[in-house]
């Protein structure tokens, strides 16, 4: 039932930020179809734009991204030759 809002499922998910930093955040999903919501402390959704399954945030802790650590290095261009 579309009517009943329900919950979002929360997905830990990473990232990489300035190309190099590694960083990890909380995604919420739609509980129906899997969509991810673009939904944050300022902004919450009431329904989902792919399923149109109403959501209810309340409750929901919005927590910052973190920090996990740093890439290593990636040579993406091959050396020079003379």
């Amino acid at each position: 039932m579309r009517n009943r809002p329900k919950k979002p499922i929360l997905k830990k998910s990473e990232y990489l930020k300035y190309d190099f930093v590694i960083m990890e955040r909380e995604d919420c999903l739609c509980p129906k179809c899997g969509n991810i919501l673009n939904a944050g402390p300022g902004y919450q959704p009431k329904y989902c734009s792919e399923c149109g399954q109403k959501i209810n945030f309340t409750g929901v802790q919005w927590k910052k991204d973190k920090q996990l650590g740093f890439a290593e290095r990636r040579d993406l261009y091959e050396p020079v030759k003379n």
